[in-house]
């Protein structure tokens, strides 16, 4: 893993951008009209054209589940599309849970025998106990043909290539620029002193610098934020990782980026809401979103739809930024996430090729590069599809902070899933403070190394 993402970097520098924030994320009608009339790129035409592949008209029933809770009220788009050209397809329920509770419904479905066709499924060994029920994606899935060498080896575990990018999300702190201004401040914080110095200078207008989400263990604390220390280590932390996972004292107490990451969390919890650790994930977007608050720290691009359906006028002066660990500017990185989906093995041969289609329609059309760029907010994975003039604002940020070296593909996923539920009690125990900052990188430290000891196994 390399901390410049290259895949990303590729895409970014492939084109000239210029960002608008005012999608529309209730619908494509506008914005998707317009990024079709502006063509170009490359991409991935069906495997199965429509009528053939034998199957009857109607025949085939797809199911999908991703935790995308942004797509819900937008993904029918797609699947309209889609079946538009595809007789064959009868159905295509889609699900979108939320990512904590994706893994307890995807073991119900498994132990009723019902696994979704296409399911969510992330480079790095966060998720490979789905790995054995997925099949190769290396053949009747055109978009294949469209992965650079190194998405191609992100992708490929023992069972085959099984991983496919579909787009990039970037997370550090959503900036509310207009509460910014009225505090004095014309540039978001680049250092942990400017955020300190922000923190005190909003409270003193009056402006609640924060509202944390910390009652989300999995969600803020281990999945969004947690790894942001390791992200922002020379080769993303990836080295880093792989030792103190192996058992390696990497003497944390010590560590530089581990430091700026408590001194950062200190001025999180000097300024956090009362309640704070018991408070939900949508109590603090809301907040954000009708800007009773000037940050929300963990959350990033994907917001655009949620933002654009509850206050639209925000998107003319939200941003995304990194949060800001070292007093170095050029030390702090953006967290990026690839959000990559699998097919898994139904058994049923005209099932398992319509699902590799409908994921390649979905990660590599055209009609699919209008949907995830314009509408979603999302910047896409093949890189030789074109960049939309019309990328809304908080994912143009993602763009030129990835295009600018300033950004980092996080090492939640990398982490082993057996660790998730002590290191969330950890995180929460730290934030209530009932760690102090010395007991919680110690309790760190132990659960990496009982790990290498064979304890989680």
């Amino acid at each position: 893993m390399k901390k410049r993402i290259s895949f990303l970097m590729a895409l970014v520098m492939a084109v000239s951008l210029t960002a608008c924030s005012s999608s529309d994320a209730s619908g494509v009608s506008d914005q998707g009209s317009a990024g079709s009339e502006a063509g170009g790129g490359t991409e991935a035409k069906s495997s199965m054209p429509a009528g053939q592949g034998g199957a009857a008209e109607g025949s085939v029933n797809l199911t999908l589940m991703m935790p995308l809770g942004q797509w819900t009220d937008n993904f029918n788009t797609l699947i309209d599309s889609y079946k538009a050209e595809h007789p064959e397809i009868g159905t295509i329920e889609a699900t979108f849970p939320s990512s904590d509770k994706y893994e307890d419904l995807m073991r119900a479905a498994l132990s009723a025998g019902e696994l979704p066709d296409i399911i969510s499924l992330s480079y790095g060994v966060m998720q490979e106990q789905w790995f054995p029920y997925c099949v190769d994606l290396s053949t009747d899935c055109e978009a294949y043909k469209l992965l650079t060498e190194e998405q191609v080896k992100l992708g490929t575990t023992e069972y085959g290539m099984i991983i496919m990018p579909i787009y990039v999300e970037g997370t550090g702190i959503l900036y509310n620029t207009k509460l910014l201004e009225d505090a004095g401040w014309d540039h978001t914080p680049e250092t942990r002193d400017e955020l300190a110095k922000l923190c005190q200078d909003l409270t003193a207008a009056g402006i609640k610098p924060f509202m944390h989400q910390w009652g989300e263990t999995y969600l803020n604390l281990f999945n969004w934020v947690g790894p942001t220390w390791l992200g922002n280590k020379e080769g993303g932390g990836m080295d880093f990782l792989n030792k103190m996972l192996a058992g390696e004292n990497m003497n944390l107490e010590n560590d530089k980026e581990w430091n700026d990451f408590m001194d950062t969390y200190e001025i999180l919890i000097q300024y956090a809401q009362e309640g704070a650790i018991a408070t939900d994930k949508w109590t603090c977007r809301n907040a954000f979103f009708l800007e009773e608050c000037a940050m929300l720290v963990g959350e990033g691009s994907w917001e655009t739809p949620n933002i654009a359906n509850t206050n639209s006028k925000l998107l003319d002066h939200v941003k995304q930024g990194v949060l800001p660990c070292s007093n170095d500017p050029e030390a702090n990185y953006l967290q990026l996430q690839t959000i990559a989906a699998a097919v898994t093995d139904s058994k049923d041969p005209a099932r398992v090729a319509a699902a590799k289609d409908f994921l390649s329609y979905i990660v590599s059309s055209e009609e699919a590069r209008v949907w995830h760029q314009d509408t979603m907010g999302s910047p896409t994975s093949i890189v030789t599809l074109e960049l939309s003039q019309n990328l809304p604002a908080i994912a143009a940020d993602v763009v030129n902070l990835t295009k600018e070296g300033r950004a980092s593909e996080s090492m939640y996923s990398y982490i082993p899933s057996v660790l998730q539920t002590d290191l969330e009690e950890a995180w929460a125990r730290f934030v209530a403070q009932n760690f102090s900052r010395e007991e919680f990188t110690k309790r760190y430290e132990e659960i990496f190394s009982d790990y290498a000891a064979g304890n989680y196994n």
